[in-house]
């Protein structure tokens, strides 16, 4: 559980969580001390509560709670369109999100990645805000030296707590300043893989549909092999950009390495 603020929105709580498939229906009650602890909460992790409401084939106990739950308390519910869990039962879908006095837009995209069985589900909010997906702040360790030792020596001498939570604030201010005005934001490379890691890429996000639908040993077999032989394409890829960034680093600029 952590409570972001997102400018220009007021603070939101976002919560992780899992409800067992053996769980009772009061799992609510658990939800319903959550979202007492903020105005806007944001849940999301794996229900394992199914509904038609949310395009499953059929719904159970828990999915029956939960939509009860959301429709009395005010919330919405967020699921993507697509399944995010495959078994011998079928497909449904049952990673989602609760949202509660949440006023801005907000989509669920099942995404076809990682090895379990389970898709992770990626959520966007339209919060209108730049979110910088193509840069990342460097910072240059030599500057921010120089600038804490610029502040003014404070002889700090406290009488009760309250000088104390001053003084941490004051010090907590001067460090994250000094951080941000002696680094730099610099444009992300775009990462160019290779024919043969594009070519196993496609052959291993194959091979794991046809493993999730067939639910067949054999074919959850030649998913992993193609699977770890992605791992070491990816692995021999990074120890040779790693390689190459190391030959390129220069010393003297006092960047981090």
């Amino acid at each position: 559980m952590v409570v972001a603020t997102i400018p220009p929105l007021p603070p939101i709580n976002f919560i992780s969580i899992y409800n067992p498939p053996r769980n009772s229906a009061s799992f609510t009650l658990d939800l319903e001390s959550l979202i007492a602890f903020n105005k806007i909460t944001f849940i999301a992790g794996d229900f394992n509560a199914k509904s038609r409401s949310w395009n499953c084939r059929r719904g159970c106990r828990l999915g029956k709670q939960l939509l009860n739950f959301t429709r009395l308390t005010g919330q919405k519910i967020i699921a993507p369109d697509t399944p995010t869990r495959f078994d011998r039962r079928g497909a449904s879908i049952i990673d989602l999100a609760v949202a509660r006095n949440l006023l801005v837009d907000c989509k669920a995209t099942a995404v076809d990645e990682l090895s379990s069985d389970h898709l992770p589900v990626k959520f966007w909010l339209n919060t209108t805000t730049d979110p910088n997906r193509n840069k990342f702040f460097k910072p240059h360790w030599k500057n921010f030296q120089h600038k804490i030792v610029s502040y003014p020596t404070n002889n700090f001498s406290p009488h009760n707590t309250t000088d104390i939570e001053d003084e941490i604030k004051r010090f907590t201010s001067e460090l994250q300043t000094a951080y941000e005005v002696s680094g730099k934001w610099i444009e992300k490379q775009s990462e160019n893989f290779s024919l043969e890691i594009r070519n196993q890429t496609q052959i291993r996000n194959r091979l794991k549909k046809i493993a999730q639908r067939s639910c067949d040993p054999r074919d959850k077999n030649l998913y992993n092999r193609a699977q770890s032989y992605l791992r070491k394409l990816h692995y021999e890829a990074n120890q040779s950009r790693h390689t190459e960034t190391i030959e390129g680093l220069n010393p003297t600029d006092g960047s981090i390495w």
